[in-house]
């Protein structure tokens, strides 16, 4: 039976981060040290998440599939401190529960994790090329950055067209990254950070790629305090990793295919 318990605030963290069209999410336990893992996989991105809880109880390994996030998060908020959630090995419900306060869940496909594998598969390959490559984007400079000026454009999106173009641009002679969202002669927002030890190829100083929509929510699921390495190219995807002592965070995200 695969069980821990967290804070309510923790839970809604991890829970209540994704967009409306990602509803279920299947959590991994691990035990020694404490931990809680997960992973979604879709045509737009890849994210990968594991963060340590030494101080979780009730811990016991295994999975916890939850069906259907919006739920759980509306529960969790009635909730107060501590709440636990526990699955039965091959069980097909699953059980949250605080104090007199309980939720009991059937236990359905979850559609976020049919292709995490695939991308699994494919991370391999890229950490032992050193994330020169990932599939068959090829990647030209690697370099630190807070992204925390460009998460904000998250909330910017009504400011712009339905239609509007997503760009992200590395230039490595000024030290920058950038996103640009909108189009030509009608409204546009940017965004700049600035990039620290960078590590580049010989030759072009500048890589841009376009994308669709899915840009700026996928990188609002990254911590925007912590320092994240960065790998890109042109017209690439764009990896984005977080590492702590705690905490390892990957974010995949699709490029649009021009």
């Amino acid at each position: 039976m695969a069980s821990i318990t967290l804070d309510k605030k923790t839970w809604l963290k991890h829970l209540g981060q994704f967009q409306s069209n990602i509803n279920d999410l299947c959590l991994i336990v691990y035990e020694n040290p404490s931990c809680l893992g997960y992973g979604v996989g879709y045509q737009t991105h890849f994210y990968r998440m594991f963060e340590q809880y030494p101080d979780a109880s009730n811990v016991k390994a295994g999975k916890l599939e939850v069906s259907d996030l919006a739920k759980v998060c509306t529960f969790l908020k009635k909730c107060d401190g501590m709440v636990t959630m526990k699955q039965t090995n091959g069980g097909k419900t699953l059980y949250v529960y605080q104090g007199n306060l309980k939720l009991s869940m059937p236990v359905t496909d979850i559609k976020s994790n049919k292709i995490v594998k695939n991308y699994e598969a494919l991370v391999k390959s890229a950490q032992e090329d050193d994330w020169d490559s990932f599939g068959a984007d090829d990647y030209k400079v690697s370099a630190r950055t807070k992204l925390a000026e460009i998460i904000k454009l998250s909330g910017l999106s009504s400011l712009v067209s339905k239609n509007a173009d997503y760009r992200v641009s590395v230039d490595t002679d000024a030290g920058e990254i950038s996103v640009s969202m909108g189009k030509q002669h009608d409204t546009k927002v940017f965004a700049v950070s600035h990039l620290s030890d960078i590590d580049a190829a010989s030759g072009n100083h500048e890589y841009h790629s376009s994308f669709g929509p899915w840009l700026l929510p996928c990188l609002s699921l990254v911590n925007p305090n912590m320092t994240s390495r960065i790998h890109f190219g042109e017209n690439t995807g764009l990896v984005v990793r977080q590492t702590s002592n705690t905490v390892q965070r990957l974010l995949i995200i699709i490029d649009q295919q021009v």
